[in-house]
């Protein structure tokens, strides 16, 4: 009976929302409440997969992180601790009772916030991603602008018995794939300087700039910083 009242609210909410269609994740002026998004459902989280891991995680972060819900509606859940699972692509948070639950209702976008560092992750599911059907999942949001700058972790688990254990070992690796949305499609990023190609409007302004800046595409800053640079020059069109 709870549980279908709890189902009963999140559609009120929902539909008391519907009018919030797009959502730039971006913002801050979103609708916001704290303890309603317990309300939403949710499956308590199991461990026992994880047991045997000795080398990565499945995590974006390993430890819990605070942070802000965008629902499919628009509707937006603040100060809820959680983490990402990019192995199985599910958003974990800690219910009001301590218990780590995985989130059942569609979910939008999700802002992870470092309490240490001060800077902040937001990661967009690709159901709300023109052309990412193919790749499913979470992408992390890196610049956004005239074009947006995502970024997919894929995570790979292996499994291997030791010579004389009869316990099975995992590792998780981790790598990451980038992508641009540029006029409504996804397109993949294969090399750091075919990115001048796939933006013929400042096609010699971008070569130029990685030039200029020694950039190569070694790390998020770099790609980070080209695409910002783009996006300022169109800007200030």
């Amino acid at each position: 009976m709870k549980q279908f009242l709890y189902c009963l609210l999140f559609i009120q909410t929902l539909a008391g929302h519907a009018q919030l269609k797009t959502v730039d994740v971006g913002k801050e002026n979103l609708p916001i409440t704290a303890n309603l998004f317990y309300s939403v459902g949710g499956q308590p989280f199991n461990n026992y997969k994880y047991v045997r891991l000795t080398e990565g995680t499945p995590y974006f972060r390993e430890e819990w992180m605070g942070g802000k819900v965008i629902m499919s509606g628009g509707f937006a859940y603040d100060s809820i601790y959680l983490r990402l699972d990019l192995v199985d692509n599910e958003l974990h948070y800690i219910g009001p009772d301590g218990r780590e639950m995985i989130a059942n209702s569609p979910v939008r976008a999700v802002v992870l916030s470092d309490s240490i560092t001060g800077a902040r992750y937001t990661f967009v599911h690709s159901d709300y991603i023109p052309g990412a059907a193919r790749n499913s999942g979470w992408y992390q949001m890196l610049d956004t602008g005239n074009v947006t700058l995502y970024k997919r972790y894929v995570k790979l688990m292996n499994e291997d018995k030791p010579y004389g254990s009869a316990v099975t070992e995992q590792k998780i690796s981790t790598s990451g794939n980038y992508f641009l949305l540029v006029n409504g499609q996804l397109v993949s990023i294969r090399k750091f300087k075919e990115i001048a190609g796939l933006l013929p409007q400042k096609k010699v302004e971008i070569k130029n700039y990685i030039n200029l800046q020694n950039l190569s595409g070694k790390n998020d800053a770099e790609y980070r910083s080209l695409i910002n640079y783009y996006n300022s020059l169109l800007a200030a069109q």
